[in-house]
């Protein structure tokens, strides 16, 4: 098994040198669609539609845009600013856009899609801002910038389970 996860580690660490975005946006989706599932077993019900939904909201690789454009402003280190930022300008963003893509290709109407906005989108802010400000310092900190997506990815697996829940209202 040990020597199973090294050889794993080793072919993915070439993945990401030689196709960075073709492979943070892979892991992003299946990351993504792992927690919708995990989420739909919570809730008791099975809807491929919402994990093809959930899989295809997170498979461009935004964060790995956004993690270059800080580090290119601000460069190394200042994890601090990075991560208010990150707070502030980015992630409530990415967090609308998760609402609105869910449930537009889960078959919502839009209507519906507002309706749960204005119901939810405020409270799951807020409660990324209790979990979120230390997982991005600890990540803008300590991960070299080309995992940095990543990590947060790996991390977002547990955030996207509650996530999932919040935007199936």
């Amino acid at each position: 098994m040990k020597d199973s996860l090294v050889a794993f580690s080793k072919w993915y660490d070439l993945q990401m040198k030689a196709r960075p975005l073709a492979t943070k946006a892979l892991t992003s989706a299946l990351l993504a669609a792992c927690s919708n599932v995990v989420a739909q077993i919570i809730q008791r019900k099975a809807a491929w539609r919402e994990v093809l939904s959930f899989s295809m909201q997170a498979l461009p690789p935004y964060s790995h845009f956004w993690f270059q454009l800080l580090e290119n402003q601000l460069g190394p280190g200042r994890a601090a600013l990075k991560t208010v930022l990150d707070q502030l300008l980015f992630r409530p963003v990415m967090l609308w856009y998760c609402f609105v893509t869910s449930g537009l290709l889960s078959g919502k109407r839009w209507t519906e899609v507002k309706e749960n906005i204005r119901c939810n989108f405020a409270k799951v802010v807020v409660n990324s801002w209790k979990v979120w400000p230390a997982a991005m310092w600890l990540t803008q900190k300590y991960v070299p910038p080309l995992y940095q997506s990543t990590s947060t990815d790996l991390l977002s697996f547990f955030w996207d389970v509650y996530e999932s829940l919040a935007v199936a209202g």
